[in-house]
């Protein structure tokens, strides 16, 4: 399918990161464990945006870390040739200590705030990585203390809670993909 709408790329960006999700967790052959050695949030971008691209066909067209008007630099975006408007993608490394209340203000102010601030019908999509260095950990979002498998969710209410103040925003989507699920599949700590 070749994206004719701002929406229609939204969707096929969802639907390919949710692939990618699938891949990596449950994979049979999920280079999960080759992954959690990926040292930084860079590794992991250049990862997911090769990922992307192999699977772009000519429907879009993957960059790393364009520069938006205000300077600053989105960690992906897909562009469609007959979309005006790319679909960002927000990076984030949960191991990095990031906490609740930081992503929040991340989804609001950095994907929302300023990568969906130019245009009408805008959508973005904010991926979190779970390389699992500290088990058991949990984030407090909006009061609530959850932990890997249920941020996903927590963090998409929390956008359907504060939406309404942003009326131009067509679609914010969060997934969540947890390095460690395939190892504790195959009962393989270290994944593969």
């Amino acid at each position: 399918m070749t994206p004719a709408t701002q929406r229609q790329l939204f969707d096929l960006t969802v639907a390919r990161v949710t692939d990618l999700k699938n891949w990596l967790e449950r994979g049979d052959l999920s280079p999960s464990s080759t992954w959690r050695r990926a040292k930084d949030e860079r590794e992991i971008r250049n990862l997911v945006a090769g990922w992307l691209d192999q699977r772009s066909g000519s429907a879009f067209t993957v960059a790393e870390e364009p520069e938006i008007a205000n300077s600053q630099r989105v960690d992906i975006w897909l562009q469609a040739p007959n979309v005006p408007l790319p679909i960002p993608i927000e990076l984030k490394l949960l191991d990095k200590n990031w906490t609740g209340p930081q992503l929040c203000e991340r989804l609001a102010n950095q994907l929302v705030g300023d990568y969906l601030r130019d245009g009408d019908e805008r959508c973005g999509l904010m991926l979190l990585f779970w390389k699992g260095t500290k088990p058991g950990r949990k984030w407090k979002v909006d009061g609530n203390p959850v932990g890997v498998s249920e941020l996903r969710d927590a963090l998409n209410r929390h956008w359907d809670s504060i939406s309404s103040t942003f009326p131009r925003i067509a679609a914010v989507e969060v997934i969540a993909i947890d390095l460690t699920m395939r190892g504790q599949r195959s009962g393989d700590q270290h994944g593969g």
